[in-house]
């Protein structure tokens, strides 16, 4: 994308389908423009989900942690323990719903949703 830039820092359609151009102040959603508007704040279309609140808490605390939204975060204390099984059968009912929201409200501000990208580490 960079290479494309015109050498200012300008909100466009390839950087639409990674991020929200969001008003610094208030997070309500900016136009996307003809690709000259300048980037005031951006969000990752993103929901960040972990069953222990460690690594979650870390990348809230790094210099990241103004990309994401924390309304879109999931997280819990105790973890599952490397265990799937726990996971799958107290983790999954207990989050579904929470899930599933935020997946709706990130989906919600989408204008032509194509796809889902899924990072898991096990």
């Amino acid at each position: 994308h960079a290479a494309w830039s015109s050498g200012i820092a300008a909100y466009d359609e390839p950087m639409s389908t990674f991020f929200r151009h969001v008003d610094a102040r208030s997070g309500a959603p900016l136009a996307l423009g003809d690709g000259t508007v300048p980037i005031s704040s951006l969000r990752a279309r993103a929901v960040m989900v972990d069953t222990e609140e460690g690594v979650v808490s870390q990348v809230l605390r790094s210099p990241l942690a103004e990309l994401f939204d924390r309304s879109q975060v999931l997280a819990d204390v105790s973890g599952a323990g490397n265990n799937w099984a726990h996971g799958h059968e107290h983790y999954g009912p207990l989050h579904r719903d929470g899930l599933l929201e935020r997946v709706r409200r990130a989906a919600s501000h989408c204008d032509s949703l194509q796809a889902f990208s899924l990072l898991h580490s096990m």
